[in-house]
């Protein structure tokens, strides 16, 4: 297209099948012919006499048309041939047939309900160069198809607009794109500000440009001013660029700010809100189904939003309700870290001949200094394994909401600027472990979704769960089969069963049906799969999807109850066990001791010959709660390196949590599980001392050991002017579960968290059953041995010496009672940190 035809623009209109065309007659232009080509054939022609320097209209059929959709982005081409006086010249344009509007709560495309899975791409944390220099625009494409695959259909840019080869590859390939188009200034706040450096949000300029440029591509979804830009409602100048943005073309979606707009601003088309670093699961199941996160960003009409006593500890709290208006996306959500593939990414870059990124000869230097090198590969599976599950939790509980039409991921790629793992594939897009047909189980076109916050049950117990599709394929039509099959995980059908003819002709997420379940008598704990489906009517399977669930015996009387003395604080075990009693004093315990602390009582204990169940919890491992609301708690003279955990994922940095692996031990003899982190630890995990080996005086092989991540905590690197990897609390040898001889005595420690007995969570129970059974067994024999003064000595030495504190974005994640940072807790993290021990 030429310069002269600056602003062409083809409108699609699918309920005539015509196209409406209009731009400005350039000088010297007297008139026009005009095709439509489908694959170069043309299939309706016509001419037109123009005026130079004035709007030129027509319409052109389009017989018989095809749409341009996702699946089959069909594309057709319009051809200008313009009388310039003295000779012709030609101008060729691509488009597709295809509508983007909205209705009530939902995006339409072509008519019909969509639910947009997006992904990132654009800035440097969240892209990748082009590493292997390939043309432009299969660099795109090798991206587009490589997301497509996993059942990605858009691409949000954060902060930038790609160049015409993206466009020209999502045209032809069929993907969506949602650009931005504030630049990204390289400090972040500055980002979020309304102003940049020359005192304007953006280019009035630019982006009428950007539009004019673009807006023929019929991948082109949205315009997007720019990223969590705080308070758009309130600035008229945005205002004005949703009518600028309107005018030129009404065709789109028009949005000021992914995130931190105000709920009651009415000009924008959708929005994409409920930023969230919780994690789906627990307390935080229904984080998607609420608007509580919304209340952050105000009200750009002064309406009041919140009414409380106290920002801590209120006695009374009004929240105002707050409706879905309009369509909205989840923000940025699944950012779940892993560990890295070091061998197979070096290997790549050698082989491509691209400067291998510093941090790779680190890391491995790193796991090596951290002891992790030998397990490398078996704790990086444990970090992909808990990773897909924090995906594929995140994504059904996004699907289930009513309140969402769709959500942003972050991020389908890695990028090759930072240590920590957060995609799908590699930073060359190719596939990295994650298998796709069973990612494409919660993110393909139609899903099967079963709403079960719990998933550990006892015997006996009645499970009630909505089944739920969420359904947006053309492909599937007409009516098909439910069935469902609770299996155990040898394949034996423990109960099964089904509905038929369901219908499948309308688009959109609904309730399928209710599936009552009676979990079986069971002898022992069993691990279970609940296995959902839709056929046709030939029995052919349309979609499937599964959860894993846990079913345990409710037989507390049962339990043997040894000759112990029980000292712990937080955890009555009489309550579900009143055949333990406590004999003796800690002075004078019986053979086994329970307790929650260590003391010298316990070491001479130890000394002795005794054996100690050590269920490790100190108020200390939490002092972080306490800051500033209170009493805090007194340090531990006898100290156990421990971090509070949360069993949910890493969040770009935020947090501790990448999984566990869990070695073949007698311990969880009587606690099924495959090896990996998964639900069945939740209540034991939650709010538990996650206990640190890293310079312990002997080598111990944690039976459990949780996967610490890889690097950093980069607002600290900023903030502290730190380097980028931190030793002291990243890849840290942290244990769940571990076990050694003591002088003449036995200890078993485990951090988990036990005040779960109390309320009866069936894999508490279960957990505590199968190590009392073992410590009190001739099969408790553990192999690391140390003297008790070593293990005193080590103890007092840490009780005296400083804290390892989290850093600051790791906080966050251990307090787990905010949707997002607060001003106020970036504040008090930081004097935290800074504090004086």
């Amino acid at each position: 297209m030429t310069a002269a035809l600056n602003d062409l623009f083809i409108v699609p209109d699918i309920d005539r099948g015509v196209i409406a065309v209009s731009f400005t007659a350039p000088e010297g232009c007297e008139a026009a012919g005009w095709e439509v080509l489908d694959e170069g054939k043309a299939i309706s022609q016509g001419r037109a006499g123009l005026k130079p320097g004035q709007e030129a209209r027509f319409e052109a059929a389009v017989p018989a048309f095809k749409l341009w959709q996702i699946h089959d982005p069909y594309l057709y081409a319009l051809r200008l041939t313009l009388d310039m006086g003295g000779g012709k010249e030609t101008v060729e344009q691509t488009f597709g047939m295809r509508t983007i509007r909205t209705r009530g709560q939902e995006i339409l495309v072509n008519g019909q309900a969509f639910c947009v899975r997006g992904y990132i791409r654009g800035r440097e944390a969240h892209d990748h160069p082009n590493l292997e220099n390939l043309p432009l625009y299969e660099y795109y494409a090798k991206n587009i198809r490589a997301a497509k695959a996993y059942g990605f259909n858009l691409i949000r840019f954060h902060s930038r607009i790609p160049p015409k080869e993206c466009f020209e590859a999502a045209d032809k390939l069929g993907m969506f794109i949602h650009i931005e188009i504030r630049k990204y200034f390289g400090k972040y706040q500055k980002e979020r500000a309304m102003m940049s450096d020359e005192g304007q949000i953006i280019s009035e300029e630019e982006w009428k440009e950007a539009i004019l440029a673009l807006r023929n591509h019929p991948s082109l979804m949205v315009y997007c001013m720019g990223n969590e830009i705080r308070h758009p409602g309130t600035n008229p100048f945005v205002e004005h660029i949703a009518n600028v943005t309107k005018k030129l073309d009404p065709t789109r979606l028009f949005l000021d700010t992914c995130a931190h707009g105000e709920f009651d601003r009415e000009y924008v088309d959708f929005d994409v809100q409920h930023m969230s670093y919780f994690f789906p699961f627990g307390k935080d199941y229904d984080m998607f189904e609420n608007t509580w996160n919304w209340l952050i960003y105000g009200s750009c009409k002064g309406y009041p939003l919140e009414d409380k006593d106290d920002p801590y500890d209120p006695s009374y709290r009004v929240t105002r309700a707050i409706p879905g208006r309009r369509p909205t996306l989840a923000h940025e959500i699944c950012h779940y870290a892993a560990w890295r593939d070091l061998d197979a990414l070096e290997a790549k870059f050698r082989r491509c001949g691209a400067e291998a990124p510093w941090w790779l000869a680190e890391l491995r230097k790193l796991a090596a200094q951290k002891g992790m090198d030998k397990d490398y590969a078996l704790l990086r599976e444990a970090s992909k394994r808990f990773q897909f599950l924090g995906w594929k939790l995140g994504i059904e509980a996004a699907r289930r909401s009513p309140l969402l039409c769709g959500f942003h991921f972050l991020q389908f790629s890695d990028t090759d600027r930072y240590e920590n793992s957060n995609g799908v594939v590699d930073c060359f897009d190719d596939p990295s472990g994650v298998d796709a047909e069973a990612f494409l189980r919660f993110n393909g076109d139609t899903v099967l979704l079963a709403d079960l916050p719990r998933r550990t049950f006892f015997e006996g117990e009645k499970v009630s769960s909505r089944v739920l599709v969420s359904h947006f394929s053309p492909r599937i039509k007409g009516e098909a089969a439910f069935s469902f099959r609770l299996e155990t995980t040898d394949g034996q059908a423990v109960a099964q069963g089904g509905l038929g003819r369901m219908t499948m002709d309308e688009l959109g997420r609904r309730d399928l049906c209710r599936l009552d379940l009676r979990m079986p008598a069971v002898e022992k704990p069993a691990a279970l799969r609940l296995v959902c489906k839709l056929a046709s009517e030939s029995g052919e399977t349309l979609v499937e999807n599964a959860w894993n669930l846990w079913v345990y015996p409710n037989r507390p009387a049962a339990l043997a109850a040894p000759r112990c003395t029980v000292a712990l604080e937080g955890v009555n075990l009489g309550a579900r066990y009143p055949q333990i009693k406590s004999r003796g004093s800690l002075e004078k315990p019986a053979k086994l001791l329970i307790v929650n602390r260590f003391s010298k009582e316990v070491l001479d204990h130890l000394d002795r010959g005794g054996n100690v169940l050590m269920l490790y919890r100190v108020e200390e491992t939490r002092d972080r709660k306490y800051y500033k609301r209170g009493k805090r708690p007194a340090k531990e003279t006898y100290y156990l390196p421990a971090t509070w955990d949360r069993l949910k994922g890493v969040i770009w940095d935020r947090g501790t949590n990448c999984g566990a692996v869990i070695r073949d031990n007698r311990a969880f003899g009587g606690f099924p599980n495959d090896g990996f982190l998964d639900l069945q630890f939740h209540a034991l995990i939650d709010d538990c001392d996650k206990i640190c080996l890293d310079d312990f005086p002997v080598d111990v092989t944690p039976l459990m050991q949780g996967v610490d991540k890889a690097a950093r905590d980069r607002f600290d690197v900023y903030n502290f002017k730190l380097s980028e990897l931190q030793p002291a609390y990243t890849m840290r040898k942290f244990a769940y579960a571990f076990e050694a001889r003591v002088g003449k005595g036995k200890l078993f420690v485990t951090g988990f968290n036990f005040t779960g007995l109390e309320r009866g969570a069936p894999e508490t129970c279960a957990m505590f059953e199968s190590i009392l059974s073992y410590v009190t067994s001739r099969r408790f024999r553990p192999a690391a041995a140390m003297t008790r003064e070593a293990l005193e000595a080590y103890l007092l030495a840490k009780g005296r010496a400083p804290r390892i504190k989290e850093r600051e974005m790791s906080q966050y994640w251990q307090l787990n009672d905010a949707p997002l940072e607060s001003d106020r807790f970036w504040k008090e993290a930081e004097e935290y940190l800074r504090e004086e021990e």
